[in-house]
């Protein structure tokens, strides 16, 4: 039995499928995306209005018996190949089901966004026919309209390309007889080859020789099936159209709207009769559709313009208020029209085939189906005592590490400092009454064990102890179990038979008290309940606890945050040298063997692929110590055989066990990155949108946002080592600006075997091509890399040359692009690879995901600055389904751009010369734009963006769409900077922007001027006391919400702080305090009522004399020249908890400096800046010294 498909056949070689129960998370994941989908309100309303309601209604219901069945597989342990195989193709039909949703929400989004009824394009007239609105007439061939005489407006042209090709979907053909077969084969779009869905027999169908006849025959004498009339909904051909059949494009003329075939001769119609009279009329070749029309014209049974025709489909006409007529024909050459009066009247809805859509989502359906009955059956022979396959696997998983010993089971390399810091914790805390918790933390394979194994062997340690303990925990986290071992190391007595655990504590504590004990936890997992802790460690925090020192191994830094009492030994990677030596004693049997020099260079390769992990190591070294010889040392090299998960007790198998402790969302999650090269680097928030876009991450809590639970996911993979943070470090220029600002920057990437074990897992969805390597792309792979920097290299004139392997590489590699999902490029490429890149995906119509980063170099005729190439990169993205597109584009982004409507974030690059196109408010889903500041104030009505969460700086302008009031429906700000305040006038104008109900937002910069004027001018003499009142009145309608943390304000000039941040203070949350220019001040206010201020920068505040302020982490004054006094309302002081002080032309407060710090105080600071700017010399900090002293 053949599967009927929408794409092309997969074999299981072809699929590289993993067993069932890796495919089944991504199956479900894939069913709750859909139905998650489908099951928004405003979704299910317009399906069932635009008469897709039963259609979709059986999608949804065979996607949840896909899920039953699913569940049943998984819940009885079968495994088998048919199962393997079957839930690969389920995988992949529910993404075709994906893909088919998420068309529809764009349709229902562009309704939403450009008004009107959602138009579903009918099929294509013939070539001269017309398609016009029912309240149109025509008069002399011309269009006119009741309401604009001989009017087109509002009419909107279906160009060739909108039309759809006839023979791209069966649900087009002609014939009933495609109803049972499978097309396998086409050529230049017409169907050659098909299968027979009942016996799977292959037949030819090219028109052109066989027809369908042979089907035709085939059906009737095998299978009882005659074939004599037209599928509901088939397509009928209009046999005068030659034209459109030797181009493999058969347009539907209107007639057969309205007439049924009731005889037909070699496939052609011969006879009809009107749907509304029982009138026959011939419609052969000869006769063509022109007695149709004509009959049509004159019948007294058909409908009145307001009445729909008979055997619409049950759940309703989508095309409801458009009532099509039919004028001309090309057969008889009456009523012809001028080609460019093809058209399709509706409002300024694009028009959307929903037959197409229809029959996309029935064959989904019927395939879904017929796979579910697969695995049915085979559910149905394995009966119902099947074991459960994956709580084997977990007690399997689990015991792979549910013991280590104390011994050293070998000489250990390096991590001399790490065993040199404990032994001083050990030595330093012989004589303490508290207990010393010490947590090392690393990846699998990188030594936590051995360490804590030369700690708890080492002569001295053996010492200072009374007692030493050695319990392996792993992730079975039993209390009673780890007790009675505890036990068993310090008393002779067994303890078998007692099963209560406070019982044994007592025993426990009884034995180690008043001694000093080592206590070693190795491989601990629980991280969840801190009260289980403490009770387990209760023996050794007794009040007679002697020193007692415990080691925790961990993979997890929350494990080392709840229980450590001190920071963490972290573990990377070993030294070189020292991992060298351990290589060739896993290699060779001896770290001083001296091997031939062929042999000693392939290992030294090896070794650098292992990353410095020790049980990488001692995984590759049993695979080559076998057989000492240069082809089999290259062989492994080649192959990275140590990487496989067949090795029991490998890395790759230890890896795995962190993997499988993730959920599947995060599995998703980590495993994507894997097209991004080795040590790549990334921005957190980025790639917290990049999940996003997928649709990796799901809010389970109504009230957080997407991003900060993306935030989570990315917490947590770095908890369990998968990513490590870099932060980068900021340019030393004497200047806390940026490191004032809220949100440090911190990147992330992966470790070395951490990416290694990421491709592994995640090789038949995601691909990378790095230059002129890539592993083979299997036909699933939906996200794929491409990475130039090894392949484009600048030559001394700073030219690209082409790289014509490359090219050709990447022409035999990518062969499928139908369905990716992502398409990353990186680095430089030329001209050439622009237009290969655009021949290959141009194709790739399901892109969620579109980079192409960093800004490439061209030759030839592609310039950097080419609106035609900005046209091209938006061009390669489908605008029915991108969520992402980093496409750092210069000049004008293409106006196409205002359709995508689903596009969520949109990164041109921050410091690109880019302008925005017209109608980019319509993109109701972005979620982020990066692009210049200057970009925001470009956008009018960009209140309708209600999805935005970062809007930099709007400029309220006179102009409207450029109001305060735009802000009111923006309810998912985090950040926003308004400017050009003193364009707002009254109170009640600036409560229109609705601050106070933005619950989200978090950063807000208010200011009364241009944010792009230069020089911080003192302007305050020459501004009006109206001005001032005005301002005072406007800032207290700009009230934010309670929860804001970091707010500046910018060139106010009030003579006073508003009232929510003076007497009567609301936002209590407020992290960050910049004031700026704000001249008509003379003394701030206290701040001691908001608890959690931690920074406080003021500058170009020339009237304030005075400031008092809570105690702060940093605090930064900038042109202040009569400022005298910086007192604290802290009990502590100004300076108990103050890391950063800045002070800058600030001349009347030097003299006092003396009474703000002193030197005994300055070690305390991460960094101390003193500077004067009349002088024009900075002091350094040894300058400050010596200044405090004198």
């Amino acid at each position: 039995r053949l599967l009927p498909q929408l794409s092309p056949p997969l074999t299981t070689l072809e699929l590289l499928v993993p067993d069932q129960m890796e495919a089944a998370p991504a199956i479900a994941w894939l069913v709750q995306t859909i139905l998650a989908a489908l099951l928004i309100d405003k979704m299910e309303e317009w399906i069932r209005r635009v008469g897709l309601a039963d259609d979709v209604e059986k999608l949804k219901s065979e996607i949840k018996r896909v899920k039953m069945a699913v569940s049943a597989v998984k819940s009885r342990g079968i495994s088998n190949e048919s199962l393997d195989e079957s839930f690969a193709l389920l995988k992949e039909r529910l993404y075709e089901a994906d893909d088919v949703v998420d068309e529809l929400d764009y349709y229902r989004l562009q309704e939403q966004v450009q008004g009107g009824t959602p138009t579903a394009r009918l099929p294509a007239p013939a070539d001269s026919s017309v398609l016009i609105h029912s309240n149109f007439s025509v008069q002399g061939g011309t269009v006119t309209g009741d309401d604009e005489p001989g009017g087109m407006h509002g009419f909107e042209r279906v160009d060739e390309t909108s039309r759809g090709d006839a023979s791209d979907s069966v649900g087009k053909l002609r014939s009933m007889v495609w109803e049972h077969f499978t097309i396998t084969e086409k050529d230049n779009g017409k169907p050659v080859k098909a299968v027979c869905t009942h016996c799977s027999n292959e037949f030819k169908c090219d028109t052109k020789t066989n027809g369908t006849s042979s089907m035709r025959k085939h059906l009737q004498n095998e299978h009882s099936v005659t074939c004599t009339k037209k599928p509901l909904g088939a397509h009928p051909p209009d046999p005068s159209s030659s034209s459109s059949r030797t181009k493999g494009k058969r347009r539907r003329s209107m007639a057969w709207e309205h007439f049924d075939v009731m005889e037909e001769e070699n496939e052609q119609p011969m006879k009809a009769r009107c749907k509304y009279c029982p009138t026959q009329i011939k419609c052969g070749p000869k006769s063509g559709t022109a007695g149709m029309l004509n009959h049509y014209k004159i019948c007294k049974d058909k409908p009145g313009p307001n009445e729909h025709p008979p055997n619409l489909s049950s759940t309703g006409d989508a095309h409801a208020h458009v009532m099509p007529i039919l004028i001309g024909d090309s057969s008889t050459g009456k009523g012809r029209v001028d080609e460019s009066a093809r058209i399709i009247v509706d409002n300024t809805v694009s028009p959307w085939d929903k037959a197409e859509l229809s029959n996309k989502i029935k064959r989904i359906a019927s395939q879904l189906q017929f796979i579910r009955g697969e695995v049915s059956e085979i559910l149905k022979l394995h009966g119902s005592d099947s074991p459960s396959c994956s709580d084997h696997h977990r007690s399997t998983t689990s015991d792979q590490h549910l013991r280590t010993s104390s011994l050293l089971p070998r000489e250990v390399y390096g991590r001399v400092t790490e065993k040199s810091c404990i032994m001083k914790l050990i030595m330093t805390e012989n004589r303490s009454d508290n207990v010393v918790v010490v947590p090392i933390v690393g990846i699998a394979g990188v030594g936590k064990t051995t360490l804590a194994q030369l700690v708890y062997n080492d002569p001295n340690v053996e010492r200072q102890f009374h007692h030493r303990i050695w319990v392996s925990v792993s992730r079975n986290f039993d209390e009673i179990r780890i007790t009675r071992e505890m036990l068993s190391l310090v008393s002779p007595e067994k303890h078998e038979g007692i099963d209560c655990f406070v019982k044994l504590q007592e025993i426990l504590k009884s034995h180690v008290k008043s001694k000093r004990v080592l206590l070693i936890l190795d491989d601990v997992w629980e991280d969840k309940n801190d009260c289980r802790w403490n009770q387990l460690l209760a023996p050794f925090q007794a009040d007679s606890a002697n020193g007692n020192v415990i080691l925790v191994t961990t993979r997890k830094f929350s494990v080392a945050k709840m229980i450590g009492t001190t920071g963490p030994i972290k573990l990377g990677a070993l030294e070189n040298d020292d991992f060298w030596l351990l290589f060739k004693s896993c290699a060779f049997g001896d770290a001083n063997y001296e091997s031939l020099g062929n042999l000693s260079s392939i290992g030294r390769q090896i070794a650098e692929e292992l990353k410095g992990n020790a049980l990488a190591a001692i995984t590759a070294g049993a695979l080559l110590r076998d057989h000492l010889t240069v082809d089999h040392w290259s062989n492994v090299l080649k192959k990275e055989s140590w990487k496989s998960l067949g090795l029991s007790g490998g890395i790759m198998n230890a890896l795995k066990i962190s993997y499988d402790e993730l959920p599947y969302n995060l599995q998703q999650c980590f495993s994507y990155c894997s097209i991004f090269p080795n040590k790549y680097q990334f921005l957190g928030k980025d790639l917290v949108y990049i999940w996003i876009s997928q649709g990796f991450v799901n809010c389970t809590h109504f009230s957080k946002r997407l991003e900060e639970t993306g935030c989570e996911y990315l917490n947590n993979l770095v908890n369990l080592g998968f990513f490590q943070q870099v932060e980068k470090q900021q340019e030393e220029d004497g200047r806390l600006e940026e490191e004032f600002s809220p949100g440090c920057q911190i990147w992330y990437s992966m470790c070395g075997l951490m990416h290694d074990f990421a491709r592994m897992v995640s090789r038949t969805e995601c691909a990378t091509i790095d230059g002129l390597q890539c592993n083979k792309m299997f036909p699933t792979i939906h996200h794929l890399s491409i990475v130039t920097g090894s392949a484009y290299n600048k030559d001394w004139h700073g030219n690209i040359p082409r790289n014509e392997k490359f090219e050709e590489n990447l022409r035999n590699k990518v062969i499928s692009v139908s369905k990716l999902r992502t398409v990353v490029v990186l680095g430089h490429f030329d001209s050439f690879f622009v237009e290969l890149f655009h021949d290959i995906f141009c194709k790739a119509q399901n892109l969620r995901l579109l980079q192409v980063s960093p800004p490439p170099t061209y030759l030839f005729h592609v310039p950097a600055a080419s609106t035609d190439f900005n046209s091209f990169r938006c061009s390669l993205a489908n605008p029915l389904h991108v969520r992402y597109l980093k496409l750092e584009l210069h000049g004008t982004v293409p106006q196409v751009l205002s359709t995508f409507f689903h596009l969520q974030v949109f990164d041109v690059g921050s410091n690109m010369n880019t302008s925005l196109p017209n109608g980019l408010h319509n993109l109701v889903s972005l979620r982020h734009l990066i692009a210049q500041k200057r970009a925001y104030s470009s956008i009018a009505s960009i209140g309708k963006m209600t999805s935005i969460q970062e809007l930099q700086d709007f400029e309220i302008q006179i102009s409207s769409g450029f109001e305060i009031t735009q802000l009111k429906s923006m309810s998912e700000l985090v950040q926003l900077g308004v400017s050009q305040l003193d364009n707002v006038k009254t109170r009640e104008e600036a409560y229109g922007a609705g601050l106070r109900n933005k619950e989200h937002l978090e950063e807000l910069h208010l200011s009364w001027k241009d944010a792009y004027s230069e020089g911080n001018e003192y302007v305050s003499d020459t501004r009006s006391e109206c001005s001032a009142n005005m301002a005072r009145e406007v800032i207290e309608g700009l009230e934010p919400h309670m929860d804001l943390k970091h707010l500046q304000i910018c060139g106010y000039n009030g003579t006073t702080l508003p009232a929510w941040l003076a007497n009567n203070i609301s936002v209590t949350s407020l992290q960050t305090l910049h004031l700026h220019d704000c001249g008509g001040w003379r003394i701030l206010p206290s701040l001691g009522s908001l608890p959690f201020l931690t920074k406080l920068k003021l500058s170009s505040m020339r009237e304030v004399k005075e400031v008092l302020i809570p105690s702060l982490e940093e605090l930064v004054l900038i042109e202040m020249p009569k400022l005298v006094r910086c007192s604290s309302t802290s009990v502590e002081g100004l300076c108990s908890s103050l890391r950063v002080l800045q002070i800058e032309d600030c001349e009347a407060l030097r003299r006092s400096l003396i009474c703000l710090i002193t030197i005994s105080q300055l070690p305390h600071y991460r960094r101390f800046i003193f500077m004067i700017v009349e002088d024009g010399e900075y002091f350094h900090l040894w300058e400050v010294f010596h200044f405090l002293q004198s």
